[in-house]
């Protein structure tokens, strides 16, 4: 039987520990102090575009414990909803709060931008249509990808949030990114896409928030990109 684990390594890349996860690898995120590690992976299903995938997220806390988000309080438009179907993915950590995380949450064919707490343990929606959310450095605005296909054939648009208005923006990019979009800086979003040309390869490319802008090749061969700060 196949496993899986996440594991945590040193600047010198050495493994400082290890622990079991429930299914195939999808997303991993870590706070700015890398004292909080969130990983989600697929339990069934191997894309978000399968009608009857199911998530797995835990946040690892410091000194190892795990706070696994199916248990968090999941509150919409000020009722906590108790949906056995529930799925929660796509963590990113609040800059500067450390108590403060964003994530989505599903069910019933419903998507939701949730706000999470890790001392209340709670999740509150707070937009809808929010897959994959990624915080910008300075905390204002989220990124995502927002499906405007159906279910079973999604299109992913790269769209911008402003936390502050709620208004949202969507970006340039044509093309469908199934991917969390990582900021650069506070001005250029970076993602990964398949390669045109090369079954199997893959290129990372960067886009500034700016509606007008274009997106542009940044590393080859690569996926997935997070940032160091």
């Amino acid at each position: 039987m196949t496993t899986h684990e996440a594991a945590v390594l040193n600047r010198e890349w050495q493994q400082e520990r290890s622990w079991p996860v429930p299914g195939i690898p999808s997303r991993a995120r870590t706070s700015a102090d890398g004292s909080l590690i969130a990983t989600t992976v697929f339990v069934s299903g191997h894309s978000y575009t399968q009608a009857e995938f199911s998530t797995a997220t835990e946040i690892t806390l410091p000194g190892g414990g795990t706070g696994n988000l199916e248990d968090f309080a999941l509150i919409v438009n000020g009722e906590r909803l108790l949906a056995s179907d529930r799925n929660i993915w796509g963590v990113t950590f609040a800059p500067g709060q450390s108590d403060v995380f964003y994530a989505t949450a599903a069910s019933s064919g419903r998507i939701w931008l949730v706000q999470g707490s890790i001392a209340a343990r709670t999740l509150t929606a707070i937009h809808d249509n929010v897959e994959c959310p990624s915080v910008s450095p300075d905390g204002t605005r989220i990124a995502y990808k927002k499906n405007v296909g159906g279910p079973l054939t999604a299109h992913w648009n790269v769209a911008l949030l402003d936390l502050a208005t709620g208004t949202e923006t969507v970006l340039s990019e044509k093309r469908s990114v199934d991917d969390q979009i990582e900021w650069l800086d506070d001005q250029t979003l970076l993602y990964g896409l398949a390669d045109e040309t090369t079954e199997g390869d893959s290129n990372i490319w960067k886009l500034p928030t700016d509606p007008a802008s274009q997106p542009s090749l940044f590393i080859e061969h690569a996926w997935s990109p997070s940032v160091v700060r």
